[in-house]
């Protein structure tokens, strides 16, 4: 006679979990029974070579090895050590035989006996399969150990900066055999716990889960050498999990996609990454050639790129797999970028470069943006995804936001030029799920937009420091993926996702604007050196694109700006350029652009040399405007010059100059030009700033500008990421001391200013105003040794504005002064450009930067960001000496007609005398010059209005024509812009990455091509194909010009 069981939930819950635990009961449960030992074990030999790469893998096979056991201690840091397992015959011919590898954590790498990568393997993942030896012959792996656990070597904390004494210990190193059925078992009973410990409990899923779990308990006979109680109790949970059924209680679909995001550089440096990549995506590959059934999603090109460079042979095998449709490489940008600090043209090249190496490998265009664990994503981003043929962008990170939750995960998101892309967030608010009930559940009810849409997406697989899915994770999805009252879960593909979304999905919602990251914005400022120099090389791009355009002998020419530009746009990664790495991954970037500079000077002399063989001193102008600017021409002399728009040739002279001055007055200095005039107190403080043209004092009244100001700075974690507002609530103002004048025109009035910073560091401050120029600029030298403080610089300001307005790229953001909302206060530290302004409708004032990154705006007072001293993950960042430069920009009349930008343009890259280094002027050249005279003394490219901007000027990438794009950057129509060059024979838009099938015909008069419409902030991008067939074999058909030096 059967008796009635009253099942406790919590007890049986907990009576299922300990059946099913790794850590009690092991000796008595169904955990202990899984794996078995073998009755031999494994040996293990450490290979004694000096070099340990895996590309030395063919002489370390046959060097020497010398035999070790468990306790085998692995150093230094970063480093790497060659095992050799060999598994004896007597256990080879085992099916179902692995190998349990543990090494404190750190990483590792199995490879056959023929250098074949295999997998990794890590903390998260322990295992590797030996393939059965069916002739019973000894086995043998290599294992490539590294120095580094998953996330790095932290000293006592994960984001700390790597111990240097971290060592790494072999724990374990034996065979075991898995038993199948036990197995099967053992994750029949570990989906249904989690259903019945995550499922609602007003469901009769949730207690069907339990109570059969607890039936399956009641006929396992464990003792038993016998299946059949195993087989019986598979039987039982078949009432739940329906393997092989497809579940149809759910209108709501989750597309599960493996994925494993790899940081290209963050707490280790990029050469670890490059190991990482092999190990996880070999351990991908293997589970699909062991026929695991799944999709995966790989992304950042520059990882497919070293996967070819340095594993070969991996990247042929991964090829295959994206040949089958079972490896989708995604994104189309060579790194997951930054997007608060590049500008538009690096976004613009991370998809030219990227999409360039999928299209030659792969044979396709990446039509989706991923950036998953990017900090924050520009307004112009959808505008620039759409320019570079991308419509469909995936994030996650907003989930993080500290004060506001994102109201959407599928949505349309419009740029600040109104173009339109497809966004989701998965609502899991993951991109390394381990697909356990809890993510699945959460992305239908955490999901935003129910009734809008019905499909999610949910990515699996480890994370961050790499991993992948796992055959664990593949077995979950087997079984969750046909459970009724469960979300339908389809192995789906990022394409076949958002297809889906964007022809079943009705009345999504738009957001407008940027997506402001409510968390890590102290990563506009951490690590002031490295955005230095990406500014800095932006420009030098710029220059050097600009000069080759002109070098029409040599279109196929320029071989190394597309190697420049990849080293600018992979330390454009996302935790690189924002600062929020490990020490190494820094001087690793230093040394990029010590590399780039050098590759710069080398292609600058041989483009100079054939573009202007036979002159002596030059300057390049790449703008399209008329730029006035006092220019050194040696040591002792300076000149005002003015050169024209898109210009390369001599110097042109202004006309004279109204004079600039230094006058010492009885209560302080006064420097002043034409424009402005500006007044200190005898201590060096800003009392005064005056536009002379209106007479309007910029300052607040009673108050003192460019205060420099110290807060402390303790983040509730994120040390290198985050600045909390409550940093505000500690500011400490330090004043000057001293001030004298150090010149006193006519073309330049100086002076100089120090602000002790007590125990955090000394400053020296140079105020300048120069003839001609509407801006007083000043330089601070700063020796900075503070610990936990971030220093900026105010100006309190006689305007008032509800908003500010800050550069983006190829455009700028508004957003509030004030804190009205909680959507507002949490802009209390935002990013921009070279330039922020706050205005009213006849008069504002500008603050220009040269290279900082950060600023606020609280009421009428305009803040630049400085200087932080985070100490995690650097315990070094910013320790060093800076020179800082920025400017304050009064301007009578509204923001469209300030010509701010090209302002900020010429202070960030004034015009420099370049000199042809030619020592033997009479010899001959390899190939003659392309009519001088066009290129001399004569601009061949001409852009008709300053009203647009150009942003860069470069060769076609079929080398058949230049590419000129421009952009609209102040938020207005603009009608008639014309594009005029000497030898235009066509011309085209185009997309950005320049593929012949956006080519469309644009209208031309003679060599002018026009006029052409730009909306607000739209970025256009023109092919101009040259007639160049008269010059290349008559180069006499105009008179050659003579020049000034000649």
């Amino acid at each position: 006679m059967s008796s009635t069981v009253l099942k406790h939930k919590r007890a049986t819950l907990e009576r299922i979990e300990k059946y099913i635990s790794n850590t009690y009961f092991t000796d008595v449960n169904l955990f202990g029974r899984v794996d078995l030992k073998t009755s031999e074990n494994c040996k293990l030999f450490r290979s004694i070579e000096e070099r340990q790469s895996y590309q030395n893998f063919e002489r370390i096979k046959n060097g020497g090895f010398a035999l070790i056991t468990e306790g085998e201690i692995f150093k230094p840091l970063w480093s790497q050590h060659w095992i050799k397992v060999v598994v004896p015959a007597s256990v080879s011919v085992l099916e179902n035989l692995y190998l349990h590898w543990d090494v404190s954590g750190a990483e590792s790498m199995v490879c056959d006996e023929n250098g074949n990568v295999i997998q990794g393997m890590s903390h998260k993942r322990k295992e590797v399969k030996i393939h059965c030896n069916a002739v019973g012959q000894e086995v043998t792996l290599f294992i490539q150990v590294s120095c580094t656990g998953l996330f790095g070597a932290g000293l006592n904390g994960m984001i700390n900066p790597p111990n240097p004494n971290q060592t790494y210990n072999l724990n374990k190193a034996h065979l075991f055999v898995r038993d199948l059925a036990k197995y099967n078992v053992f994750m029949d009973l570990t989906v249904l716990y989690e259903i019945a410990k995550e499922a609602d409990d007003n469901t009769s899923l949730c207690y069907d889960a339990l109570y059969t779990a607890n039936d399956m308990i009641n006929v396992i006979t464990l003792n038993n050498h016998s299946t059949e109680s195993y087989e019986q109790a598979i039987t039982i949970g078949q009432n739940v999990l329906q393997r092989g059924g497809n579940s149809k209680s759910s209108r709501d679909t989750i597309h599960a996609i493996g994925n494993c995001h790899i940081d290209s550089a963050w707490l280790w440096p990029y050469r670890e990454t490059i190991r990482k990549v092999a190990r996880s995506w070999s351990t991908t590959i293997s589970m699909f050639e062991a026929g695991m059934p799944f999709n995966f999603a790989g992304s950042q090109v520059v990882q497919f790129s070293w996967l070819k460079q340095y594993y070969p042979t991996l990247f042929a095998a991964l090829k295959a797999q994206v040949g089958k449709g079972n490896f989708t490489p995604v994104g189309g940008s060579w790194v997951e970028m930054d997007t608060n600090i590049p500008n538009a043209e690096s976004m613009v090249r991370q998809f030219l470069y990227g999409q360039k190496f999928y299209r030659e490998e792969f044979g396709m265009h990446s039509n989706i943006l991923w950036l998953p664990d990017t900090f924050g994503y520009s307004g112009q981003l959808p505008q620039i995804m759409q320019i570079c043929d991308v419509k469909y962008f995936l994030s996650q990170k907003l989930s993080w936001n500290l004060t506001n939750t994102f109201p959407h995960h599928t949505f349309i998101w419009k740029g600040i030029d109104q173009s339109k892309v497809l966004a989701h967030f998965p609502p899991g608010d993951t991109y390394e799920s381990d697909l356990k009930i809890k993510d699945v559940l959460k992305t239908v009810t955490n999901n935003k937009d129910k009734g809008r849409t019905h499909d999610q997406m949910l990515l699996f697989g480890h994370g961050d420091g790499g991993g992948g899915p796992t055959p664990e994770m593949i077995d979950r999805l087997d079984r969750i993926s046909s459970i009724n009252g469960m979300p339908q879960i389809v192995r789906s593909t990022p394409q076949r996702f958002f297809e889906t979304v964007e022809k079943s999905s009705k009345m999504l919602c738009e957001w407008w604007g940027e997506l402001y990251f409510e968390l890590h914005r102290g990563t506009y400022t951490t690590h002031a050196k490295l955005k230095e120099s990406n500014r800095v090389a932006e420009f030098w791009m710029t220059d050097i694109e600009f000069l080759a355009s002109l070098d029409l002998n040599n279109l196929l020419g320029c071989s190394k700006i597309e190697e420049m530009w990849k080293a600018i746009l992979f330390n454009q990664f996302h935790d690189i350029l924002p600062g929020s790495a490990i020490e190494q991954v820094f001087i690793d970037a230093m040394e990029d652009y010590t590399n780039l500079l050098k590759l710069y000077n080398e292609e600058w002399e041989q483009i100079r040399d054939s573009v202007l063989p036979d002159t002596k001193n030059f300057v390049v102008n790449p703008y399209n405007w008329s730029r006035k600017q006092v220019l050194s021409m040696s040591e002792d002399e300076e000149v005002l010059v003015e050169i024209p728009g898109t210009y390369i040739g001599p110097v042109c002279l202004a006309p004279t100059p109204n004079k600039a001055g230094a006058f010492v007055l009885e209560d302080g200095i006064c420097l002043c030009n034409n424009v402005i005039k500006v007044i200190f107190s005898l201590e060096g403080r800003l009392k005064s700033l005056i536009h002379k043209p209106t007479g309007r004092e910029c300052l607040e009244a009673g108050s003192f500008g460019n205060r420099f100001v110290i807060f402390d700075d303790i983040p509730l974690f994120w040390d290198a990421w985050d600045v909390m507002e409550y940093h505000v609530e500690t500011r400490q103002e330090y004043h000057p001391k001293t001030i004298q004048v150090v010149e006193s025109g006519p073309l330049r009035a100086s002076v100089k200013i120090t602000v002790p910073l007590v125990e955090h560091g000394d400053l020296t401050l140079i105020a300048t105003v120069v003839t001609e120029t509407p801006y007083v600029s000043f330089k601070a030298d700063v020796s900075w040794r503070a610990a936990h403080k971030f220093l900026k610089v105010e100006f309190p300001l006689s305007v008032s504005s509800t908003d500010a307005q800050y550069e983006i790229q190829s455009g700028l953001v508004s957003r509030p002064t004030h804190a009205n909302t909680s959507w507002d206060s949490a802009k209390f530290e935002v990013s921009g450009h070279k330039w922020a302004y706050l205005g009213e409708p006849d008069f504002g004032v500008g603050l220009l930067s040269k290279s900082k990154y950060g600023y606020s705006a609280q009421h009428n007072r305009l803040t630049l960001s400085l200087l932080r001293s985070t100490k995690a993950p650097d315990g070094n960042a910013d320790m060093d000496d800076h020179v800082i430069e920025y400017a304050i920009y009064p301007n009578a009349g509204p923001l469209y007609a300030s010509k701010i930008v090209q302002h900020a343009i010429n202070f960030n890259h004034p015009l420099l005398l370049h000199t042809s280094l030619r020592q033997d002027r009479t010899a001959p050249r390899s190939k003659p010059a392309l009519n001088p005279s066009r290129l001399i003394n004569k601009t061949s490219l001409r852009v008709s209005s300053e009203d647009v901007v150009v942003q860069a000027i470069k060769k076609a990438e079929d080398r058949k024509g230049l590419v000129v794009r421009l952009y609209e950057p102040y938020g207005k129509t603009v009608f008639n812009v014309s594009v005029f060059h000497d030898l235009l024979k066509q011309a085209f838009s185009i997309n950005a990455v320049e593929r012949d099938s956006s080519k469309t015909e644009l209208p031309m008069k003679g060599n002018v091509v026009g006029p052409l419409q730009f909306k607000p902030f739209e970025i256009k991008t023109i092919y101009l194909e040259l007639n160049l067939a008269d010059d290349m074999t008559n180069g006499s058909s105009c008179k050659k010009a003579k020049l000034n030096d000649e």
